[in-house]
């Protein structure tokens, strides 16, 4: 082929190539959806209370329309005497599907050790991490006006109950939002509903409603109370570990060892 064509046939290829994007609505950089969370119930190391349960939500977004999105999801997690906790992360499901809530990834966390594994059992690899457990009995946010002065808190004693044959305690927190405060034309309000069991130290289950997303329902079934399998809080031995520890001051160390 001669050398003078084939700038021409290169200019041709570039202007074949870039109509076929045209049609194909292809010109644009790579794009997505913002991400959306839930936060999970937290299991604390709080020793001597051991059990095993079924972390149990149910995820309803409300459309703009009135319609619903549904979605689940199932976890196993488990605490021994030590306070040492294993935890199942799973996927969400459709609820109208026969599609599976698949684990992503397990958790293996020791307070006595100060360690946390992450791990892919797919892969078979785990990431270990400082573990620093947090206060047991944080202080609950004060009711009232908020110091960004913003929104208000308000905060109800529903009483006792019994949840799966445990003594709970029940509350209702309502946060309101100020209309023209955080962009919102119309006062909002976010209520949240608490089971709290006092022997494990655990939220039973938690409703949460807030129209930003939807209602969230988060609770915990299969309860027993018996001393799990110490091979459940182990790391399986053919899993390959990659060390992430830091280094961390003994002062500070000693200032979050665990509550009794």
């Amino acid at each position: 082929m001669p050398a003078t064509q084939r700038p021409a046939l290169a200019l041709l290829f570039a202007l074949l190539t870039f109509a076929a994007a045209a049609q194909d609505g292809a010109l644009h950089a790579p794009d997505g959806r913002a991400p959306r969370f839930i936060r999970p119930l937290y299991f604390g190391p709080k020793p001597n209370a051991p059990f095993s349960a079924i972390a149990r939500t149910q995820w309803v977004q409300i459309m703009p329309d009135n319609s619903t999105i549904t979605s689940w999801n199932a976890r196993f997690v488990a605490r021994d005497m030590d306070g040492r906790i294993f935890q199942e992360r799973r996927t969400f499901a459709a609820s109208d599907t026969k599609d599976e809530s698949r684990v992503r990834v397990v958790e293996y966390t020791d307070p006595l050790e100060h360690t946390s594994y992450s791990c892919n059992p797919n892969g078979k690899t785990c990431f270990l991490n400082n573990y620093y457990s947090p206060q047991m009995t944080e202080a609950l946010t004060p009711v009232g006006l908020q110091p960004d002065g913003r929104s208000y808190l308000t905060r109800e004693n529903l009483g006792t109950d019994t949840y799966e044959g445990l003594e709970v305690e029940r509350s209702r927190e309502t946060l309101t939002y100020y209309k023209q405060t955080i962009g919102n034309t119309n006062t909002i309000l976010r209520t949240v509903e608490y089971w709290y069991s006092p022997a494990l130290g655990v939220n039973v289950k938690v409703v949460r409603h807030d129209p930003r997303d939807g209602d969230q329902t988060l609770w915990l079934t299969d309860i027993n109370l018996s001393v799990p399998d110490p091979a459940t809080f182990k790391v399986p031995e053919d899993y390959r570990v990659f060390d992430r520890r830091m280094m961390r001051p003994m002062a500070n160390a000693q200032q979050e060892e665990p509550q009794q």
